[in-house]
């Protein structure tokens, strides 16, 4: 069963990057953690990560030290899980929609309308996959990996070069999007979009290959989008969803104490920086680029956003899960939660 311990401690090591470890011994350490950064030094993520690097590092009473290296220079975004079992790195992130197809479970909490609020929905998904246990089984032993946490996401808005301000913008136009479920909503709506990562992102906005990027305020921030889109309109539609992951041989040259005590990390770190990076990230933003859609067009997304569930619903059932009743139970703890 996956405990909220487990999960919390997990999650503190997201990303563990900075290009110094936090804390150093006069001994030299028995093990060297290597980690990779998501995003430029001096973003909010790396603050976090340092942090959490540092109580890794205490956690082992020096024994293990995070050596850490520059975004892209170890393994492209896309490929960190299989550098990760192949022990190229020792803890990784896996930003799992860029990986199509790997993840059905965690495209639950991607249909574009189901979560408003990333924290919420994290704690949804802990207690779904101890009701389905099928809901957790996310790696397989070929991955070579031990998960140390699973989250869900910001909500995704829409950057762009040039105003958007009604659905009727986005006819004609080519978007990035963090996301498959970002692409499919954005197709029917008569745009084109393919997933790309944030450094990728970034570079297809800066050599106009494609009018804004669907994506979360963290991106924008993290992976300074904000110097590459002037407009923002507000969607929150389709999170995406991550695991932190320790390569499995790695894993097993921590002692169980050492083990046991990854839960001991906390989270809070994590809800601090992806919520202070969302308002950094708007704050120097003229309220008159930030747009929100009409009534009419809110509700012209949500009948256009409904096929995809039942699209999950069938590939579930496929899977020998009872997709509709995951389905509905999500629902009612998203709403539950929320009231509470």
């Amino acid at each position: 069963m996956f405990s909220v311990r487990l999960f919390a401690g997990a999650f503190a090591l997201v990303s563990l990057l900075g290009v110094q470890p936090a804390i150093r011994t006069a001994v030299a350490a028995e093990l060297e953690l290597k980690m990779q950064f998501a995003s430029p030094d001096g973003t909010p993520w790396n603050d976090m990560d340092r942090r959490f690097a540092a109580q890794l590092e205490e956690i082992t009473g020096g024994r293990a030290e995070v050596v850490f290296f520059p975004p892209n220079s170890v393994t492209p975004f896309k490929d960190w899980l299989q550098a990760t079992g192949a022990g190229l790195l020792d803890i990784g992130f896996v930003w799992h929609p860029v990986l199509p197809g790997k993840f059905p479970q965690m495209e639950l909490f991607s249909l574009p309308g189901l979560s408003k609020n990333q924290t919420l929905a994290t704690i949804v998904y802990w207690r779904i996959r101890d009701e389905y246990p099928e809901m957790g089984k996310l790696f397989t032993d070929e991955d070579n990996v031990v998960e140390l946490a699973t989250f869900v996401a910001m909500g995704s808005h829409l950057h762009t070069s040039k105003p958007i301000r009604s659905l009727a913008d986005l006819k004609g136009k080519v978007f990035a999007a963090q996301d498959p479920a970002g692409v499919q909503v954005l197709e029917k709506l008569g745009a084109s979009a393919s997933v790309m990562v944030g450094p990728d992102a970034y570079l297809a906005m800066q050599r106009g290959a494609v009018d804004g990027v669907l994506c979360a305020w963290g991106w924008v921030n993290n992976f300074k989008l904000n110097e590459v889109t002037t407009y923002h309109t507000l969607l929150n539609l389709n999170p995406g969803t991550y695991s932190t992951v320790m390569n499995k041989d790695t894993w097993n040259k921590l002692t169980p104490d050492e083990q046991r005590h990854l839960a001991d990390l906390r989270p809070v770190y994590f809800f601090y920086n992806t919520t202070n990076g969302a308002a950094a990230a708007m704050g120097d933003i003229p309220p008159e680029n930030i747009f929100t859609l009409s009534a009419e067009d809110q509700a012209k997304l949500a009948d256009a956003m409904q096929p995809l569930w039942g699209a999950w619903v069938e590939k579930a059932n496929g899977m020998d899960m009872p997709g509709q009743e995951i389905l509905d139970e999500t629902a009612r703890l998203m709403k539950l939660y929320d009231q509470n």
